[in-house]
């Protein structure tokens, strides 16, 4: 089995060899939110191996499949599972479809598991609530102030027409650090964004937010930025949304689930 550290993302922080329990999700993507978002990096480092979604479970073996924007993946591994199972399955801080459009599915879905947390917010009243393991990241431990009017962090690839802008400070998603993000989106008052992980990081700052949007997740966070259209962005810094800094609140929904998991797949012991 090979080890993937994200958390480091030099070194391998987990073993090197095989282990009793995994950690699925996009592991290697150059989307940094992608890599940072698998809990065990942070829970776990020595006790549980991240791999990609291409890892094939074998007996006996546990998963947590998480996170991020994996319901397809979720979906058809859980499948897979309920066919042969290898062990117990954790969904952690996994998006699901918007409430209303699937929920026949998600509810089947989120059966298959010993224990399911999702980070869309608006299935909190049947699903546990749980954003996105990422917050437990120390590159959100120590953050300049703010000495920027507004920078602009972008999707790769989602959103062509938001565009670098002169003496903005601009960024894309693509290849990055996590402590030179964090660090980046601290550094302005106001974050324009077209990333989840965008929104989601400025969030736990407590910046300002103006969100270009290209899908639906944006409207599943608990506390939904200020919209704007890719051409008309400019008219709208006046009207970011800002929330109160979540950092702590987020890491403590994320421990306690922890505790739970723990308790399931032994990995305290």
């Amino acid at each position: 089995m090979e080890c993937i550290s994200p958390v480091n993302e030099t070194a391998c922080a987990g073993p090197e060899t095989a282990t009793d329990t995994v950690n699925i999700y996009h592991s290697r993507a150059d989307n940094v939110g992608d890599r940072m978002c698998g809990p065990a990096q942070f829970f776990w480092p020595d006790r549980v191996t991240n791999v990609t979604f291409a890892y094939e479970l074998t007996a006996p073996e546990n998963a947590i499949i998480g996170g991020g924007q994996v319901f397809g993946q979720t979906n058809d591994l859980s499948r897979k599972w309920v066919e042969n199972p290898t062990g117990a399955l954790v969904a952690w801080g996994v998006a699901v479809p918007l409430k209303g459009k699937d929920d026949a599915l998600v509810r089947d879905v989120s059966s298959r598991f010993g224990l399911f947390g999702t980070r869309n917010f608006e299935w909190h009243d049947e699903l546990a609530f749980v954003p996105c393991a990422s917050c437990m990241s120390p590159a959100f431990d120590n953050v300049p102030a703010p000495t920027h009017e507004f920078v602009m962090y972008v999707h790769q690839k989602k959103t062509p027409a938001l565009t670098e802008r002169d003496g903005v400070p601009f960024m894309t998603n693509k290849n990055q650090e996590m402590k030179a993000v964090v660090d980046f989106l601290a550094s302005g008052e106001t974050v324009v964004t077209s990333s989840y992980h965008g929104v989601y990081w400025a969030q736990l700052l407590g910046r300002k937010v103006v969100c270009v949007p290209y899908s639906q997740k944006f409207s599943t966070l608990q506390h939904k930025p200020f919209l704007a259209k890719e051409a008309t962005w400019t008219s709208a810094l006046g009207l970011a949304s800002r929330t109160e800094p979540l950092l702590d609140e987020y890491r403590e929904i994320n421990r306690k689930f922890a505790v739970k998991v723990a308790e399931l797949l032994d990995l305290d012991g």
